[in-house]
C-alpha cells in the first residue's frame, strides 16, 4: 500500500528524463524482470533488482557463471589461488563474475581476461563510476572482450559503502555457486558467501594454513558447513552434473560448420535456432513468444534440433546451443 501511493505521488519525471538521456549518453542500456534479458537467476532471489544498466554482451547473464570473491588485501597464497582457479574455471567456458574491488576481484577479472574467457563486472556504482579508479583499464578490457559491466544504481551513482552489501546479492544471485578464495572473518566476501547460501547457490571455499589469518573465515565457513572445501575445479564443476563444461577443444561441433548447418534449417528451424544460439540458454516460453509459432509445432521443432545435435535440452525446459561458444 505504502509503495503504491509513492508510486501514485511521484512527479519527479524530470529526474527520470535526466536518467534515460545520461543512459543513452553513456551508451549503456537497461534491463527490468520483464524483458527476456533479465536472468531467470536473478528473479529467485529476496527482492531482485527492478532495473539493472549494462554494458557489453548481456547474453552473459544466462550462461554459466561462478562468482570469484575474496579479501581486497590478498596473501601470496591468495593470489596464487584465485589466478590457478580462475584460468581452470575459463579453460571450462565458466563464466567469471566478481565486483571489480581491489584483490581478488581484481585478481580475477584480470585472470580471465588473460585466458581470452568471459567476465562479469557486478559494480557498487553507477556503470559511469568505475570504483576504484585504478581498475579502469579492466572495465574498458572486459568490454574489448565483450564481457558484461552490470549495475543497479543509476548513472552517476557515487561508490558508497551502503551499496556493496546491496551489490554483493547481485554478484551471488548470477552465480551458479561462490568461490570464496581467502577472507577474514568479516568483509564482503562473508556477506556474498552467506547470501548465496541463503539464495540457495553452492558455496565453494578454498582451505588456509591455520597461521594464515587472512583466511580464518573460510576455515569458518567449512566449519559451519556454509561452504565445500574445494582442491581444484573438479570439486565445483562436479556439482553441476546437468551442465556439460567442456574445454574448446572437445567442443561438439565446430564453430566454422555452425552457420552452414544452420543456413541448411528449414525457415521456422532456423527461426528458433538462431534464437538460441542468440541468448546463449532459453526456456521454453521464450522461445515460443518470439517465434510466433504454434505449442505442438514449437516442440517438434525442437526435438528435431536435438536429433540433429543443434542443441541440447537443460532441466526446467531449457534450451542452448550443442557447443561451446
Amino acid at each position: 500500500p505504502q509503495s503504491i501511493a509513492s508510486f501514485k505521488s511521484f512527479n519527479d519525471w524530470d529526474k527520470v528524463d535526466r536518467i534515460i538521456k545520461r543512459t543513452q549518453l553513456i551508451g549503456a542500456k537497461m534491463i527490468t524482470p520483464e524483458d527476456l534479458e533479465y536472468p531467470d537467476r536473478l528473479k529467485e532471489i529476496t527482492s531482485p533488482p527492478l532495473l539493472l544498466w549494462y554494458k557489453g554482451d548481456v547474453n552473459l547473464l544466462k550462461s554459466a557463471g561462478i562468482a570469484v570473491v575474496g579479501t581486497r588485501y590478498p596473501s601470496s597464497y591468495g593470489k596464487d589461488m584465485a589466478r590457478e582457479f580462475t584460468r581452470s574455471l575459463v579453460a571450462n567456458n565458466v563464466t567469471i563474475i566478481s565486483g571489480l574491488a581491489y584483490g581478488i576481484d581484481t585478481i580475477a577479472h584480470q585472470a580471465c581476461l588473460n585466458e581470452n574467457g568471459k567476465t562479469i563486472a557486478v559494480l557498487g556504482s553507477g556503470i559511469d563510476v568505475i570504483y576504484p579508479i585504478s581498475n579502469t583499464y579492466i572495465a574498458d578490457e572486459i568490454l574489448e572482450k565483450k564481457g558484461l559491466i552490470l549495475s543497479e544504481f543509476p548513472p552517476g551513482t557515487k561508490p558508497d559503502y551502503q551499496n556493496f552489501p546491496t551489490r554483493n546479492r547481485i554478484v551471488s544471485g548470477l552465480s551458479l555457486g561462490v568461490l570464496v578464495v581467502e577472507t577474514k572473518n568479516e568483509g564482503g566476501s562473508m556477506i556474498t558467501a552467506n547470501l548465496a547460501f541463503d539464495q540457495n547457490r553452492e558455496v565453494f571455499v578454498i582451505p588456509h594454513n591455520l597461521t594464515n589469518k587472512k583466511g580464518d573465515g573460510c576455515q569458518n565457513l567449512i566449519r559451519g558447513n556454509t561452504g565445500k572445501l574445494v582442491e581444484n575445479v573438479e570439486d565445483i564443476l562436479t556439482e553441476f552434473p546437468w551442465l556439460d563444461f567442456k574445454e574448446e577443444s572437445k567442443s561438439l561441433l565446430k564453430h566454422d560448420l555452425i552457420d552452414e548447418k544452420i543456413d541448411q534449417l528449414e525457415d521456422d528451424n532456423k527461426l528458433v535456432c538462431m534464437f538460441i544460439q542468440r541468448n546463449k540458454i532459453t526456456h521454453f516460453d521464450e522461445i515460443l513468444l518470439d517465434a510466433g509459432i504454434a505449442h505442438s509445432r514449437l516442440t517438434s521443432i525442437l526435438l528435431e534440433l536435438e536429433f540433429s545435435e543443434l542443441i541440447k535440452q537443460l532441466p526446467g525446459k531449457r534450451y542452448q546451443m550443442n557447443f561451446i561458444q
